[in-house]
Formats: C-alpha cells, sequence, structure tokens
C-alpha cells in the first residue's frame, strides 16, 4: 500500500512539472489584422531561460518571410518573487492575402499554439508612411494582341534615406516571354513639392497566348540606415522596409479573323523594309559579284522572331546567302528588332534577269489595319565579259553578212607593227609567269620538306584531335542546340522512333536540374505539363495498339512545345545574366 502511494505521488509530481513546464514558452503577436504590404511583430517568450537556444523557424516560411530577428533579457521582481524571460521578436512579412496562419514551433519540448491572423488588401501601402515610401506601376495598354509587346514599369517612389539591398518581386507568368529592359534607372522627381528619388524597372512582355494575363502583386523590401552606427562594432544601424502594390489584368486578343489563316503574324507599331546594292546596278557583266542587303526593321518586336527572306532560285545567276544580322535595341522604353539579309549574286548568263520583290504582310496594332511592307522587282541587263549587251549584239547581226566577207580586210603598217610589238610582249609576259610559278613550286616543296613532313605525324595528331573536339563539341549528346536539331529532323520525317529518342536527349539538356534518360523521367517531370502531354502521346502511339493515327500525335504541336520552352530559357538565362552584369549598387552611398 505504500509503494502504491509513492508510485501516486511520483506520478502528481511529473504531471505537475509537465504542466509548470508548459507554461514556460508564450508566443504572441503585436496585431491580429494588418494590410497587405505591413510586417508583423511575433514575439517567443521563454520564461526562465538559462542559456541560449537555437530557434527552428522554418515552419513560419511557407507563409511568411522572416525579416529579421532580435532577442531581449528582462528580470522582475514583485513582492520578493523574481520572474526571468527572453524574449525572441520576430520580424515578418506575409506572403500572401487572406485567412493566414502562424503555425506551431517546437521549443524545449514544448509545443506552441498556432495563431491566426488577417492580412487585408488596402490598396497600395507600406510599413512606413506612404509619403515616405511607396510603390507605382505603369503598362502602356490594358489590352494587347497574342505576341504584341506589353511596356510595364514598377517604380519605387521614397524620401527616406540610404536604401539598401532593394529587392521586387521576380515577373514570372506561365505562357510569356519576358526581358528587362536595360539596368534599372534611378533620379528624382518633384511631387506636389517634395522631392523624391525614385528606383524604377522597365520590363518589356510578350503574351504567347490569348486570355487574360495576370501581372502578379509587386513586393518590395529593403533596408533603410539613419546614418548612424554601432559604437563597438561600426556596423550601421538598419531597418526592414517593405511596400506593396497589387497588379494588374491585361487582356490578350486573338489574332483578327482577317489574319487568322496567315502563317506570318507580325503585330508591330510599324514594319519598314529597306534595299540596299554594293555596285551600280547599270553596268553588270557576266561574273560580276554584286551584294544586295535587305534590312528589316519592326518597332514593337526583337529581331529573333522577324521572318527569314525567302531567296527564292532565280534562273540566270548564282546566289551566295550570308548568316542573318539579328539585333535588338530598346527606343523610348520600346523595342525595335533588326534582321539584315545579306545575299551574294553572281551573273551567269547575259540578258535580262528579274530579282522578285519581297513581300511582307504586318498588322499595325495602331490603327488596327494589315499592312504590308513591300520591296519593289528589280530588273537587271547582264552584259557579257567584254561589256557587249545582247541588243548590241542583235544589231550587228542584222547586216549582210556576205557583204562582210566580201569586204577586203584594210590593214595598215602601224597596226601591223602594233600587233607584233603585243604578240612579243605576250611571249615575255608567259615566260615571266612561269618563272614566277617555278619558283613558288620550289618553296612550296622545300616547306613541306624542311617543316610539314618532319612534323607529319605530330601534324596528323594534332588534325585527328581537334576533329575529334569538333566533333565532341557538335555531338548532340553535348550540345543542345545539335539535340535540337536532331528532334526538329525527325519530327519533319514523322519517324516516331527517333523522334522519341532525339526528344529524351534534348530533354537532357533542357532540364539540367534532372538526370533525363527514358520517357518515363519526361512524364514524371513537373515543370512542364504539355511536354509530359507530348510525350505520353508518343508512347500511346508506339506501344499501344488500336490507337488511332491522327488524335494522339502531332510533330507540329511537340515542336512547337519545345520552341516554347526553348525560348523561354533562352530568355531567362539572357536575363539572368543581364541581371548578374547589372548587380544593384546600395541607392545612396554610406
Amino acid at each position: 500500500m505504500r509503494i502504491l502511494k509513492r508510485a501516486v505521488f511520483a506520478l502528481m509530481f511529473c504531471v505537475f512539472c509537465i504542466a509548470g513546464h508548459a507554461q514556460e514558452v508564450d508566443v504572441s503577436v503585436d496585431r491580429n489584422e494588418l494590410a497587405r504590404g505591413e510586417t508583423l511583430t511575433f514575439t517567443i517568450r521563454v520564461y526562465d531561460q538559462r542559456q541560449g537556444m537555437q530557434l527552428d523557424l522554418t515552419p513560419l516560411t511557407s507563409d511568411f518571410d522572416v525579416l529579421g530577428t532580435r532577442t531581449s533579457s528582462q528580470i522582475r521582481s514583485i513582492n520578493g518573487a523574481v520572474e526571468a524571460w527572453t524574449d525572441y521578436i520576430v520580424t515578418l512579412f506575409p506572403l500572401t492575402e487572406g485567412a493566414l496562419a502562424i503555425p506551431s514551433l517546437n521549443i524545449n519540448n514544448v509545443t506552441t499554439d498556432p495563431i491566426e491572423i488577417t492580412v487585408l488588401n488596402q490598396g497600395p501601402r507600406s510599413n512606413q508612411s506612404n509619403d515616405e515610401l511607396f510603390l507605382e506601376i505603369e503598362v502602356n495598354k490594358d489590352a494587347v494582341y497574342v505576341q504584341e509587346q506589353l511596356l510595364f514599369s514598377v517604380r519605387l517612389f521614397y524620401t527616406i534615406n540610404g536604401i539598401r539591398n532593394p529587392q521586387f518581386t521576380e515577373l514570372e507568368m506561365p505562357n510569356s516571354v519576358i526581358q528587362l529592359i536595360g539596368s534599372p534607372n534611378q533620379y528624382e522627381k518633384l511631387i506636389d513639392g517634395m522631392r523624391y528619388g525614385v528606383y524604377e524597372k522597365r520590363y518589356v512582355i510578350f503574351p504567347q497566348r490569348s486570355g487574360p494575363l495576370e501581372i502578379p502583386d509587386i513586393l518590395f523590401r529593403g533596408e533603410v540606415t539613419d546614418g548612424s552606427s554601432n559604437f563597438v562594432f561600426r556596423n550601421l544601424n538598419t531597418r526592414r522596409v517593405t511596400a506593396f502594390i497589387e497588379g494588374v489584368t491585361i487582356d490578350v486578343k486573338e489574332r483578327p479573323a482577317a489574319v487568322q489563316g496567315n502563317s506570318m503574324w507580325l503585330p508591330v507599331n510599324n514594319l519598314t523594309l529597306e534595299e540596299s546594292w554594293s555596285t551600280d546596278l547599270s553596268d553588270i557583266r557576266v561574273g560580276d559579284s554584286i551584294v544586295r542587303t535587305v534590312t528589316m526593321t519592326a518597332a514593337g518586336l526583337d529581331g529573333a522572331v522577324l521572318p527569314p527572306f525567302a531567296n527564292a532560285d532565280i534562273d540566270g545567276v548564282n546566289q551566295y546567302p550570308e548568316p542573318s544580322d539579328i539585333q535588338r535595341t530598346f527606343v523610348d522604353g520600346s523595342i525595335v528588332g533588326t534582321r539584315i539579309e545579306t545575299v551574294s549574286i553572281v551573273p551567269t548568263t547575259t540578258g535580262d534577269i528579274e530579282i522578285p520583290q519581297i513581300s511582307i504582310p504586318w498588322w499595325n496594332v495602331e490603327t488596327d489595319e494589315q499592312e504590308v511592307s513591300i520591296i519593289p522587282a528589280t530588273r537587271l541587263t547582264i552584259a557579257s565579259v567584254d561589256g557587249t549587251i545582247p541588243s548590241e549584239q542583235t544589231v550587228a547581226s542584222t547586216e549582210n553578212i556576205q557583204d562582210l566577207l566580201e569586204q577586203a580586210p584594210a590593214l595598215t603598217q602601224e597596226e601591223i607593227d602594233e600587233q607584233n610589238q603585243t604578240e612579243y610582249i605576250e611571249v615575255g609576259a608567259n615566260w615571266f609567269n612561269g618563272l614566277i610559278a617555278a619558283v613558288i613550286a620550289i618553296v612550296l616543296i622545300s616547306i613541306y620538306r624542311l617543316v610539314i613532313s618532319p612534323r607529319h605525324g605530330e601534324i596528323a595528331r594534332f588534325i585527328a584531335d581537334r576533329r575529334a573536339a569538333l566533333e565532341a563539341k557538335f555531338d548532340p549528346e553535348n550540345n543542345e542546340k545539335a539535340a535540337y536539331q536532331l528532334l526538329s529532323k525527325a519530327a519533319a520525317a514523322n519517324d516516331l522512333q527517333q523522334v522519341r529518342a532525339a526528344l529524351i536527349l534534348w530533354s537532357n539538356h533542357y532540364f539540367t536540374s534532372l538526370d533525363i534518360t527514358t520517357m518515363e523521367d519526361i512524364l514524371n517531370q513537373h515543370q512542364d505539363t504539355d511536354l509530359a502531354q507530348a510525350a505520353r502521346n508518343i508512347q500511346e502511339r508506339l506501344f499501344t495498339k488500336g490507337v488511332s493515327t491522327d488524335d494522339s500525335w502531332s510533330a507540329k504541336s511537340l515542336m512547337s512545345i519545345v520552341q516554347r520552352l526553348r525560348a523561354n530559357k533562352n530568355s531567362k538565362n539572357k536575363a539572368m545574366a543581364q541581371e548578374q552584369k547589372y548587380a544593384l549598387p546600395p541607392l545612396y552611398r554610406t
């Protein structure tokens, strides 16, 4: 009986200890309702703490951004009772609006209670006075056509000094190509008699699909220094500042019905075509090389998306096109694309040759009408090597041939002497040319025997190594562009087995963070559902019996998805390189 009483007493003592221990941690917030863009103070109070500890705040990061932490220790004595505690003060920034919960935390084997808060959307706000810090966004249009440029700007206005480490919400929207225009601008602006510093980022957006385009809410986070510093460590005293503004919705319209069937769709403000020639077109002979340069300039599109000019086969000439020169510039915040096509034309026959006209249809987004830019056809008259044009030869041949034959040749002594002198010069020139050729041959043979021949093996190995390196560099397994070309050829040939192998190879280049070795790897990736569905269609077409031949697989659809992914990745890589190139310095030197 005594043992039982002791056991009960021990159990009750443990219960009271646990109950007492549960009271050692308390959590609270400075308010349960706040506006979007404001910060929240979350306090964790640990009573009777005898040593420091590390808090795991990872559960908070799902709905909040942890902007900063600090501690405060206090001791209080009331009527001889001493109470001590340590406050862990956490500054939180809600990432979304609506009803949110600060989750439970496990601290010293004690689980805290969750705290419900409400984040209200009360328009543009910051955690400072709206006269000190606020955001502004601007779009040039409320509605655009699919693939038409949309200009978007976000500006931070501030009167407080020393803003450091400015960070904005990155624009990420599906089915859109987004490009940052240059580096951020910094300037000053006078508003209602108050001078503001302005920090501006400008973007150009090309929506690739019709429907509503949701530009997300923009959040700004940074640090502010008051110019003072810690006396001991000489560190600048800073505090976190935030600002918020709602995003906007843009209506993306489909192509107009008048151009739905057109293969070319260029929604721009203006498009011009210019042509230039390297020589005078009035004096062209067989074998001459003339260079034709055609320049297309589009206000509102990147030069990379401008269509090439088809160099149609022309009878009587040989054409040697050069690689296209693609350019992109920004004028007054708007993108201007340029495509320059250069081709060398060599006539091979005499007579009239017509260079066909170039016609580029485009949609004028300002007048909402279709227009066509044209370079008219050019007619060339090609003369023979001696400069005689066909019409002159025809006139000479209309004379009486019999009369010409009956006429005795009239030669003077001067003409005979001149002919003899000409023949003598030609003989001398041939002898001199032969001598030069012999000297060159001797020099080449000497170089080969003295330099090349002793190192024949070394040169052969060098050439073999270079060839192997080039082959490895442009092998589809090592080169994404080569893998894409292999996939394009397989899709054009409609060879599903080759398409399947090429798609796996290309996907392994695209998904750099994944190891793609089978079609199952493509199906299991979660970065692009359209590509996964295309892979599933290929699998069904190859390995499922009874599937119709026209409903589950489309080479055109697959290549459209791949081209979209490549364009998006190239855009992100350029934006990342641009961001790294133009790393943002503090707004003010400190």
